[in-house]
């Protein structure tokens, strides 16, 4: 008895700790209102105090100041891909009191809604909590199964259905990953739900021929296939029903739907007019797949897409009508010229399609719970034991203290090849981008066709050594064209979109697209492989760059240019669209839900460490000049070493109203403690013949707030100058701003350096022309309209031949220790 109740405690733990690692990275794609925090402050402490109780030195900050807390998340691993790994237990303060203490998942919830409430004053909050519970409570119940039967989630090779049923721990970014609302018991959703393997019949209805609307692709009618089965089921009272109703068609159900629909004014109607017989639940077993919704029977043809009225995630799973002929016409299109060349030409992708559908009508309205889409099954007979996975399993976490699947399929990999672990994963990755990157990148730019590549559509084959193979893709209503490409669309397939209205404009497109693709399924891998510490992450995103790079020219979509020019790019807001209670599915098609800025981790690929994360606190700048008679010397800020001196030099009178960071010590060493390990910007101590003069901040516009200010490029990096010094003997002024001008030149990142001078500022425009800037246009910041001005390499060479003098010796100095 105790053990059961140390299993279920600590079940209850994992379930709320995975949730809550999933929520706490929707709410980092979806607010800005956090930053990275490094150490153990000096001059706070109350947080010192508790942090000296634990291990952790790198955390999440959420600043809910202006509603009276801050909340401190430990990091176990900070994801450029967008998914980070937390450790806990998660704290928060008090502003008024300093009181800390470790808060749950619903806390935090409640925080996110009084602080979201100004922006989002619709938030309910009660809804959101019913659901958060539904989804822990799930959580817990399937972690309880899976201790208690041992099914294997992690092999490195399973079959379609093993995989599909594997996803224990859900969508790892979605702050309900199992939610479930809507069955009605634990045996509803043990029987119903694809991490318990449930087995159920399905339901079937009888319904008039003039209540049904149905189209095929194939060119039958896919209600005849059904009546066929029923009628070779041998049992006699149905078929016996059959025979007395030749003009009524056989219409599946699944069993759960089936009884919702019974309860439905529309279908006892239709039941007393004698348009409607329900048969009861027969036949083969199915079971469900990943999406709880569609079923899967290895014997069968077809898989059948149902509309469930459980509201799984975001929405209550029902098909619509425009989604049912997207299936439809994807499924005729393929069939044509046009969608031939399309497959032969990307053969690395083999479409699943969904030919068939079926509408129940009455009294002119569509009764969208029997709303059903057919699947084809390429996983049946032999094939059904291909090792063939969803993405979403294969990135999934370990469970219960077992080695993610991922990390098995490179380690059998690096086996099968003999190659270095390290080495297979780099490799094993370069493969999965070959895979999809120039099929999608050419199918969007040769055909216009579109997809929503995210890791529950895709599925992915490994060959016997267990490297990418092929990709299969699913899912009616994930297809879309592209506007530029209709009148080749409909050339091919006359009455495209009419129906479902998948034609839609380029612009539109590309940002979903971008989303579904990099987002949620290519860095998804990335980060499921550097989470588990096969690879370094900045190397995977590199190569993902690269991957793209090399189509920049020859697309012309806009698609390629801006995957990887972008500043940001947008990320769905699964949190918002819950706290808004806004059902996907029912929602407008060209406003589905709430979309929110992503910082594009491709600039990444023009990242200089040197000026933004320099790993040392070594000089690493130093020259001479001989006119005055200094060194310079540039080094990074040593919070340990710095903070008092540059508090002194930011409370004198000449930087107060220029740099607006007087004040307590404590707010300062916070700011820096928040700098320092951001990607935004750092800071730096100069020193003039030996003796701490001044500070500057290089800082980069694609995480800079700047950026969005202006178009700015990956390889624009600008700086802000502090000189301490009043007495003009000591300022070294120009030479400062040289100096500041060279160590940023120095970069082989930097394309140009930048300035955002405020307007009213001469003085500093002044100084900034002396150095080669030229005035680009005025632009409006969130505290100052501003001077841009830029300053390119040659111009400052050009200007200071002394410099680039320099810059030569530097470069020859470092090739000749290179050698």
């Amino acid at each position: 008895m105790e053990t059961n109740m140390l299993d279920s405690t600590k079940f209850q733990q994992i379930s709320e700790e995975t949730n809550f690692n999933a929520l706490l990275n929707s709410y980092c794609r979806e607010f800005t209102n956090w930053s990275r925090y490094v150490g153990i402050p000096k001059y706070d402490l109350p947080l010192a105090d508790y942090l000296f109780t634990t291990s952790n030195r790198l955390h999440i900050r959420f600043d809910f100041s202006a509603i009276g807390f801050e909340v401190y998340a430990p990091l176990k691993f900070y994801a450029d891909s967008g998914r980070h790994v937390f450790n806990f237990p998660v704290i928060e303060r008090n502003i008024a009191t300093d009181v800390i203490s470790t808060i749950s998942i619903y806390r935090f919830m409640e925080l996110a809604i009084q602080f979201s409430a100004e922006e989002f004053p619709d938030a309910d909050a009660d809804i959101v909590n019913q659901r958060l519970t539904n989804s822990v409570e799930n959580l817990e119940a399937f972690l309880s199964y899976f201790k208690q039967n041992g099914k294997p989630v992690n092999f490195a090779k399973m079959s379609f259905i093993e995989a599909e049923q594997s996803l224990f721990l859900g969508h790892n970014a979605h702050p309900l990953p199992k939610g479930r609302a809507g069955f009605n018991n634990r045996e509803e959703l043990f029987k119903f739900s694809p991490e318990t393997q449930g087995q159920f019949q399905l339901a079937y209805f009888l319904i008039s021929a003039n209540n049904i609307n149905e189209k095929n692709a194939e060119g039958f009618d896919i209600t005849d296939l059904f009546r066929i089965e029923l009628l070779e089921s041998g049992n006699s009272d149905i078929i016996a029903i059959l025979d007395q109703h030749p003009n009524h068609k056989v219409v599946p159900m699944h069993p759960w739907e089936a009884d919702y629909l019974l309860t439905l004014p529309t279908v006892k109607g239709m039941e007393e007019e004698k348009l409607l017989l329900y048969l009861g639940c027969f036949g083969a077993f199915y079971t469900s797949t990943s999406s709880v919704r569609t079923v899967y029977n290895a014997s069968s043809d077809w898989m059948l897409k149902f509309s469930l009225h459980v509201k799984i995630t975001n929405s209550e799973r029902v098909n619509l009508v425009r989604e049912l002929h997207r299936g439809y016409d994807v499924s005729k299109l393929l069939k044509t010229e046009y969608g031939k060349a399309a497959k032969a030409e990307f053969p690395e992708i083999e479409f699943i399609t969904d030919p068939a559908f079926i509408t129940v009508n009455y009294k002119g309205e569509t009764i969208d719970g029997f709303n059903i889409s057919i699947r084809h099954n390429p996983f049946k007979g032999e094939d059904a034991g291909k090792n063939v996975s969803l993405l979403a399993a294969l990135c999934q976490d370990g469970l219960l203290g077992q080695k993610p699947r991922i990390v098995h399929v490179i380690e059998e990999a690096s086996i099968s090849k003999n190659k270095a672990l390290a080495h297979t994963a780099v490799n094993w990755f370069k493969q999965y981008l070959h895979l999809c990157v120039a099929p999608i990148v050419g199918l969007y730019h040769n055909y216009g066709m579109a997809f929503e590549f995210h890791q529950q559509n895709v599925l992915l084959e490994l060959d016997k050594d267990f490297y990418p193979a092929k990709f299969y893709f699913r899912d009616n209503q994930g297809y879309f064209f592209s506007d530029v490409k209709a009148e080749a669309l409909q050339a091919a397939y006359p009455g495209i979109a009419a129906e479902s209205g998948s034609i839609v404009p380029n612009e539109y497109i590309i940002p979903k697209l971008t989303y579904y693709l990099l987002i949620n399924n290519i860095l998804g891998v990335v980060n499921a492989i550097a989470s588990n510490g096969l690879a370094d992450e900045k190397t995977l995103i590199d190569l993902v760059y690269l991957e793209f790079k090399q189509f920049e020219n020859s697309d012309t979509t806009g698609l390629v240019d801006y995957i990887i020019n972008r500043r940001s790019w947008e990320v769905k807001g699964n949190l918002l669209t819950n706290l808004c209670n806004i059902d996907e599915a029912s929602a407008p098609i060209d406003n589905p839900a709430i979309y929110r800025e992503f910082p594009n981790p491709l600039s990444k690929y023009f990242f200089s460490e040197n000026l933004i994360k320099p790993k040392t606190n070594e000089v690493l700048y130093s020259r001479f000049f001989p006119k005055d008679n200094v060194t310079i010397n540039i080094r990074p800020f040593n919070i340990d070493r710095d903070l008092e001196m540059v508090h002194d030099w930011f409370n004198q009178e000449h930087a107060k109203p220029i740099w607006k960071m007087d004040g307590p010590i404590k707010g300062l060493e916070l700011f820096y403690r928040t700098l320092l390990p951001n990607d935004a910007s750092h800071s730096f101590i100069g020193e003039i013949n030996g003796e701490p003069t001044f500070t500057i901040e290089p800082y980069w516009p694609m995480r800079d707030g700047v950026g969005a200010c202006y178009e700015a490029l990956t390889t624009d990096y600008g700086a802000h100058l502090l000189i301490a010094p009043t007495d003009k003997d000591k300022k070294f002024s120009f030479e400062t701003g040289q100096a500041l001008m060279d160590f940023i030149f120095e970069q082989p990142e930097v394309g140009k350096c930048i300035g955002e001078a405020a307007v009213e500022s001469r003085a500093m425009h002044i100084f900034v022309t002396r150095l080669g800037f030229k005035l680009e246009k005025v632009i409006q910041m969130p505290y100052k309209m501003a001077n841009l001005t830029f300053c390119y390499r040659d111009w400052y060479w050009d200007k200071f031949p002394e410099a680039k003098a320099y810059a030569m010796m530097k470069t020859a100095q470092f090739e000749t220790e290179e050698i």
